[in-house]
């Protein structure tokens, strides 16, 4: 006990990972220093002209040297430590060097993938067009597109191939998004993609009525000298292009009555 107090007076502290459970700490191959996890050393990377690590992104796979939380042993990347005994984590990749002891997250490695995913893997399948993991529920009714995402979430901007949270496909079009901004791309009353502008969700009957009562009053507000203009839209729910349209604030979809709609 004595000498894990010493220890511990002479061991620079690491702070609580906010991403995963965990009783270890991983050596970064690039700097040497200890984080939590990867994430946690590419949250404190300040830049190539930084006093700190001039690498970015911090390779999981080289990661050689671990060390216990609890009796600061340094050891090869295992679930148990040579010295104290105790399970790091419920969870251990010996690919990716991951470690998770949440009890309520699910995780499996995928060769495909080349990195661990959230989720069951008797539930999922790997798209290889799309290069990700997928539910086996939209396995026949997903869109591919080569590789799709290996891009970054168009609302947050995170890459969604590497990401660690939910992403899911949009209903009418290949792109992908994370679940949490899809959400807030919802509430914020977004109706398209950001990426190809095809619609999320087509506009109701009720709605259609109501846009109609909307352009009927700005009708009887226009200026005299645009109230005769003429001009050319593309419906964003049937994706036809309508022409010689009466200029409106809101301009209606000659083949299918949607407003959702752009010059």
């Amino acid at each position: 006990m004595f000498l894990i107090n010493c220890l511990k007076k002479m061991i620079t502290p690491v702070p609580d990972c906010p991403h995963y459970q965990r009783n270890c700490d991983k050596k970064a191959p690039c700097c040497g220093k200890f984080y939590p996890c990867r994430l946690c050393h590419d949250a404190n990377y300040k830049g190539p002209k930084s006093d700190g690590c001039k690498t970015e992104i911090m390779d999981r796979y080289n990661v050689t040297i671990i060390r216990c939380r609890k009796c600061f042993c340094e050891q090869p990347p295992t679930n148990q430590c040579i010295q104290c005994g105790i399970q790091f984590a419920k969870y251990f990749c010996s690919i990716c060097k991951l470690y998770d002891d949440d009890p309520l997250k699910d995780v499996y490695h995928c060769d495909e993938c080349k990195m661990c995913r959230r989720g069951i893997k008797e539930q999922n399948f790997h798209c290889k067009v799309c290069g990700i993991c997928l539910s086996k529920s939209i396995q026949d009714s997903h869109k591919c597109l080569n590789q799709i995402v290996d891009n970054d979430c168009p609302i947050c901007l995170q890459n969604l191939k590497i990401s660690t949270n939910y992403i899911m496909q949009l209903p009418n079009c290949p792109h992908f998004i994370h679940q949490q901004c899809f959400k807030q791309l919802i509430n914020s009353n977004q109706r398209n993609c950001p990426i190809c502008s095809i619609s999320i969700a087509k506009m109701t009957k009720e709605e259609i009525e109501q846009y109609d009562q909307l352009a009927e009053n700005s009708r009887k507000i226009l200026p005299t000298q645009i109230k005769n203009q003429k001009v050319q839209i593309i419906c964003l729910d049937c994706r036809q292009i309508s022409k010689d349209i009466p200029f409106n604030y809101y301009l209606k979809c000659n083949q299918c009555g949607s407003y959702n709609t752009k010059q």
